[in-house]
This record gives C-alpha cells, structure tokens and sequence, in this order.
C-alpha cells in the first residue's frame, strides 16, 4: 500500500507548495491517519514517538483554517 500525499489527504495547495521546498513531500503514517479527518473538523487522537511527525499533524489543519 502506498502513501497519499498531502494534497490527496485534503492539504491546501499553498501549503503543500510551502512544505516541498523544505523536503517534507510524502505525509508520515501518523499524518496520513489523522490529517483527513483533522482538516474536515474532526476531533482526533493521535500517538507517536519523537520525530513521527506530530506536530505537522497538529499544525496542518490549523493553519489551513487560518488561510481559508
């Protein structure tokens, strides 16, 4: 099974045009489970180690609230 990337998980093009040049183009597996329904609204739940990626998990949704 292949990752989706960002903009198939539902990322707003202008962010995912701001995470490429910094090397982020593929979603980790915490952000590929969390992300579609964390940028419909969705309450979520999710655990990781250091360095899974988290915090782009978190983030993503809430900026592209911000923007829109």
């Amino acid at each position: 099974m292949t990752t989706p990337d960002f903009a198939r998980l539902g990322v707003p093009s202008v962010l995912v045009g701001a995470l490429a040049p910094r090397g982020i183009v593929e979603p980790t597996p915490i952000q590929a489970a969390t992300l579609p329904d964390s940028l419909t609204g969705r309450d979520v739940l999710g655990r990781g180690r250091t360095g899974s990626g988290k915090t782009y998990a978190f983030l993503l949704p809430l900026v592209s609230r911000l923007i829109a």
